[in-house]
Order: structure tokens, then C-alpha cells, then sequence
């Protein structure tokens, strides 16, 4: 490895710590990661059934333990700019083993510190949520692509280190499907191009049975395959990209997806089968279901980078000179770093219902409690076990689908809104101020009653069970700095 790759690869680094740096919140399903993790380290505990619901619940299939493990040793060791610096070093490893599979291609280009450097701010503008689970599986997808590919080009051995990391990708998250995905494409396409195709088919026939290596067993198996295959129609982040409410916020990775596939196909004498596969899939799935489109843009900058170098080679002088001054004004976002306080927790108010939460432990309030979907990972770590949750994020790792469409009614006030009353044993409701139910309860309903109306959502409780008086929270955001990741003590219940 030359110097100036060592170099780039430091700029990338500091690049990656600076993006992560521009993180303003955390993601609603954190903090229930965080519970697993503290009861595993603390106690050695892992729940097999969910303690934070109050509803009916399935065995809880927790595919992502192994992450909320992670996220605790982080978080307990070195506070909340631990979260941030796996963060970064998370885009790191994904853009590491970009840049390497780009090594692999035939009279690959040097490496670019402009073309990583945009493929970087598009990876973060789909993962702006300061780390999810999710990040170790896009990692791992590119560190898959790179030994696959590596395979392809030299029929190097290193695809046989899949099997071993597929134990441990999945017990960090369910996106291992992705990942096994890969390898079984590659194995359709060296047997179409009639190349060598049994090394690919050993390793997926190995790693595939190495899936039961996790705390569930077997059964976790048929889990996954559920999961995978689930239709998520009613989350949001599981529609496709040309939604109304998605489109222009996706709109430029799904374009990097589409012109790399596009100049896959210009000016070529012959047609890389395999890269074209991957490229296909990878961008139908993204196009499908947002939440994929950074596996577009991974494959998508790992195999493209030498198309998007030739059509853009009659601006090269131009893109020399920006890459220039990227050399130079990446070092600064070093020094930008302390203005972005990331030693300081992620304490945001458009977001988390940081006041209502505290209205409801200083005045005491406990009770079964219904809150949006996003907010129910933030409400048990605070409040349990004072008050349990109907719902949370958590959803086909817990839940069964007939409570997940009651919380749906609920929200939208639909005829039945209120099965989630009488079939329930809910004593409190604090639904979004936007919602149609928090208008129908202020205005229609005679049986419940306002008690605390926050910034994001209200807190009503039943009539008779209301108090003369109430303590009002702190409206200080530094408290909440403060006190972002501290809860009751739930580790012995």
C-alpha cells in the first residue's frame, strides 16, 4: 500500500467521524437494543419472551441481541461519542472494502478520494440516524462483495472465511439473508457464464446450516425466513423510493444506482454477467424498499467505479482540482468536530417525547401505556417497569400482526379506535398531537382527559383516575442532555 492511499484512507476516516458527527438524533428502536444489551452484559440475561408489553406476544426472536450487546459496551465505556465513533468506524469498513473490490476491477483507476467521498455522503444521507443494526450488515455486504469478487478475479480462498462470519453477522442482525443472497447470485452467474461455480455453492451449503448457531436454535430459522419475506406495508422506511413521501429525499442514490447500471451497459464489447446480476438485484430491491438502497450504492460504487472514470473523462482536469481541494479541506473537518459537542448525547425534542416522559416519572403515573409505534423502545427504557408499552419497534421480533393494525386504528381514529381499550388493559393513552385520535379524544370522546400536553405528543389518562394536581417537567434541554441514557433499575425485575 502506497503513501497516498494510506493518505486516503486517513481522510476517509476523518471524513467518516465528521459525517457521524453530523448525526442529530438516535434511532426509536436504540434504546430497546440498549435494554438487551445491559441485561445480557450486567446479568447475563437475554430475554426468550418480551417483559416490556403489556399485550399478546410471540417468542421473542431477537435478531439483532448480538448489536444491542455492542451498543451497551460502547455506550458504558465510552459514553455517548462511543456510539458515534462505531458509527464511523462502521462507514469505514464499508468504504475499506469498496475501495478494495474497485482494486479488483480490470485497469482499474487509482483510487478516488472525490468518488468516495460522494459515495460516503449518500451512504450517510440514507443512514442518518446516529447507529442502527443495520450498519454492521452493510459492512459485512461489502466485506462479502470484496472476498467474492476477490475469488472471481484470482480464485483466492478467502471466501471460505464467509461461513465464520456469517455466525457472527447473524447474531448482529438479520440482514445476513442479504449477505448469503450475494454469494448464491454469484453462484447463478458463474454457472450461467459456465465458470468455476462449486466454490461458491460449498460455501453458501456451509454457511447456510451455520445460521442455527445462535441463541434461538433452529426455530430462529424459520423466523428469519418470515421476517425476510414479511410484508411491511404500513413502515415506512420498507416502502419504495418513488413514494410521494420518499421521492425527492432518495431521489439521488436511487440516480447513482440507475446511471451505474446505465453505463454498465454503454460502450461495451462484452457484458460482465455477474456484476450486471448484482447490480440489477441490488438496485430492485433498493428502488422497493428504501431501506436496501445503501446495498445499491455499495454494489453500485464497488463495481462502477471505472464507468463512472470514463464518462466523466472529459472533465478530468476539473475533477482533479476538486480532488485537490479535498485533500486540503477534509483535515479541517477534524477541527469541526468539537463544534458539533459529541461527547454531549443526541437529546432531541422534535423527535423523542423527552418532555412527556419526565411528566410521567415525576408525577408518579404508572400504569399500561400506549404510545406511537417510534416512541415505545424510548418509553420502556425510561419507564419500565413502572409502566408497561402496548407497542414498539420491535414489531416482528415480539408482536403479532392483529395488535400491531389495533395500534394502527388507534392512531387514525378509525371505527374500531377503541378496541385498543376494550380488548386491553390500557390505562393510558399518549398518542401524537398530530394524530386524528388526539383530536377525537380532546374534542369527542367524554371518557378520557388531557393531563399533560407535551411538544410532540398528549397524556391523557381516564376521568376518574385523573389528579388535582401535577408536577411540570423540566424544560431545560441540557437535563435531557444529561440524562438521556439513564433509566430505572429493571436489571433485577
Amino acid at each position: 500500500m502506497n503513501k497516498r492511499t494510506i493518505y486516503i484512507y486517513i481522510l476517509l476516516g476523518i471524513l467518516c467521524l465528521f459525517l457521524a458527527c453530523l448525526s442529530t438524533n438516535y434511532d426509536y428502536d436504540l434504546f430497546a437494543r440498549l435494554i438487551v444489551g445491559e441485561r445480557f452484559i450486567e446479568n447475563g440475561i437475554l430475554p426468550f419472551k418480551d417483559f416490556l408489553s403489556y399485550t399478546p406476544v410471540h417468542p421473542w426472536y431477537d435478531h439483532e441481541w448480538g448489536s444491542g450487546v455492542i451498543f451497551y459496551l460502547f455506550l458504558k465505556y465510552l459514553g455517548s461519542a462511543g456510539l458515534i465513533l462505531l458509527q464511523a468506524g462502521l462507514m469505514f469498513v464499508t468504504a475499506y472494502f469498496v475501495i478494495k473490490t474497485q482494486r479488483l476491477q480490470k485497469k482499474a483507476y487509482p483510487t478516488s478520494l472525490l468518488f468516495m467521498t460522494v459515495f460516503l455522503i449518500l451512504f450517510m444521507r440514507l443512514n442518518s440516524e446516529l447507529i442502527r443494526c443495520q450498519l454492521f450488515s452493510f459492512a459485512f455486504f461489502a466485506m462479502f462483495l470484496y472476498f467474492l469478487e476477490k475469488n472471481r478475479r484470482t480464485g483466492s480462498n478467502l471466501v471460505w472465511l464467509i461461513p465464520i462470519i456469517t455466525i457472527v453477522w447473524n447474531n448482529l442482525h438479520g440482514g445476513i439473508t442479504a449477505g448469503l443472497g450475494l454469494v448464491f447470485l454469484y453462484f447463478i452467474a458463474a454457472v450461467i457464464e459456465r465458470k468455476p461455480w462449486k466454490k461458491y455453492l460449498g460455501v453458501f451449503a456451509v454457511s447456510v446450516p451455520l445460521l442455527a448457531i445462535n441463541p434461538y436454535g433452529w426455530k430462529y430459522l424459520n423466523f428469519l425466513f418470515s421476517a425476510a419475506t414479511m410484508n411491511r406495508k404500513y413502515i415506512v422506511e420498507w416502502w419504495p423510493f418513488y413514494h410521494k413521501r420518499h421521492f425527492l429525499y432518495y431521489l439521488p442514490a436511487s440516480l447513482y444506482g440507475i446511471f451505474a447500471l446505465i453505463l454498465n451497459f454503454v460502450k461495451k464489447k462484452k457484458i460482465d454477467f455477474t456484476k450486471t446480476l448484482i447490480l440489477i438485484v441490488t438496485l430492485y430491491q433498493g428502488l422497493a424498499h428504501v431501506k436496501l438502497l445503501s446495498l445499491s450504492i455499495i454494489a453500485a460504487a464497488a463495481f462502477s467505479y471505472n464507468d463512472f472514470c470514463h464518462v466523466f473523462s472529459f472533465i478530468k482536469k476539473f475533477l482533479k482540482k476538486v480532488e485537490r481541494t479535498l485533500y486540503i479541506i477534509i483535515p479541517l473537518f477534524a477541527l469541526l468536530i468539537p463544534l458539533y459537542s459529541p461527547l454531549v448525547p443526541r437529546a432531541d425534542l422534535y423527535k423523542f417525547p423527552l418532555y412527556e416522559i419526565e411528566f410521567l416519572k415525576i408525577n408518579n403515573i404508572k400504569g399500561n401505556i400506549v404510545v406511537p409505534f417510534g416512541h415505545g423502545s424510548y418509553a420502556s427504557y425510561k419507564l419500565y417497569p413502572d409502566n408497561l408499552i402496548f407497542m414498539d419497534g420491535r414489531y416482528e421480533e415480539v408482536y403479532n400482526n392483529k395488535e400491531f393494525l389495533a395500534l394502527r386504528d388507534f392512531e387514525l381514529a378509525e371505527k374500531n379506535w377503541d378496541d385498543i381499550v376494550k380488548n386491553y388493559d390500557t390505562e393510558i393513552l399518549m398518542p401524537k398531537k398530530t394524530s386524528a385520535v388526539y383530536y377525537y379524544l380532546l374534542n369527542k370522546d367524554k371518557n378520557w382527559e388531557l393531563i399533560f400536553e407535551g411538544r410532540q405528543c398528549g397524556i391523557f389518562v381516564k376521568k376518574d383516575k385523573r389528579a388535582f394536581s401535577y408536577y411540570e417537567p423540566e424544560y431545560n434541554i441540557n437535563y435531557y442532555r444529561k440524562t438521556m441514557f439513564k433509566h430505572g433499575d429493571f436489571l433485577n425485575d
